[in-house]
């Protein structure tokens, strides 16, 4: 299943069980942070969807972890395709793509999939959230290319996605808008920071989306004054605009709605990055 002053994100993954981290933020930071870790080290990703980082190994940004297997600024793994609309079951990828990451010493470093093989990327910058592109190499084929963040100051291995262009566009069709390939494209899982169980009943609000559409019972609905996350806690925030200037990222907030028993509540805002012709997928990690 990384890209200001910055909210934190953390991401784990795994190729069959997926499970996306959480982006954390600036806002209510000290009183109630919108993430905290469920897991500290060696921890086993859970049920959900597999985008960004494997299985954690600890330690913190800037730091080299000592535990067995863990090599700090290396980055291998496998690319799979996201190809359903729920953005959670992955198909083989066997065709080539290019993975880029923030390099240690600026820019960025590269690496290779041939569609089989684990592709490898060294000299990454060793931080809670790299933002990591996959570009697949038939720029006239099917495949999307994406934008994931991966936690590389707790792991060496990402098995990595790409979108299926038609399912993206079906999702987009049936809230009655069509894909823009100069804007992005964002999928978000709203998740439990604690548990990383998917969270429904919020709302989140990214108002450069053309097309914000929510997973419903019964297909996708157009976000309105009353529309929340269902049981998935997925929101597909179609045509986003791309930042401008020296902007990566766009804006998502997240409430609690009140309800008849519970008071509304302030999820936090997060920095998703939006990069143009590009599908950004990630999970933000909500304690509400």
């Amino acid at each position: 299943m990384a890209f200001f002053a910055r909210s934190q994100l953390r991401v784990s993954i795994g190729l069959v069980a997926f499970v996306l981290a959480a982006l954390t933020s600036g806002c209510q930071k000290e009183d109630h942070p919108p993430y905290a870790a469920g897991c500290v080290s060696d921890c086993k990703p859970g049920a959900g969807i597999s985008i960004g980082s494997g299985t954690p190994s600890g330690g913190g940004s800037g730091s080299v972890v000592t535990d067995a297997g863990f090599n700090a600024g290396t980055l291998t793994g496998s690319v799979v395709l996201l190809n359903d609309e729920t953005f959670t079951r992955a198909a083989a990828f066997n065709q080539a793509a290019s993975i880029e990451g923030d390099a240690a010493s600026g820019g960025v470093v590269s690496g290779q999939w041939d569609g089989t093989n684990p592709y490898t990327v060294t000299g990454l910058t060793v931080e809670d959230t790299n933002w990591v592109t996959v570009t697949p190499g038939n720029a006239q084929g099917d495949a999307l290319p994406t934008i994931q963040a991966v936690q590389t100051d707790a792991t060496d291995t990402a098995d990595l996605a790409v979108v299926d262009a038609t399912t993206l566009d079906s999702v987009l069709t049936a809230v009655a808008s069509t894909r823009a390939p100069a804007l992005g494209q964002v999928i978000l899982f709203f998740r439990n920071a604690g548990t990383g169980a998917a969270v429904s009943g919020i709302q989140a609000t990214m108002t450069t989306s053309e097309a914000p559409a929510y997973a419903a019972t019964n297909g996708w609905a157009i976000q309105d004054d009353t529309t929340v996350t269902n049981a998935s806690g997925l929101v597909v925030f179609g045509n986003v605009t791309v930042p401008v200037g020296s902007a990566t990222t766009q804006t998502v907030s997240v409430v609690r709605p009140a309800t008849a028993t519970t008071a509304a509540a302030n999820g936090g805002t997060f920095a998703v990055r939006v990069v143009e012709g590009t599908v950004t997928v990630a999970s933000i990690g909500v304690k509400l």
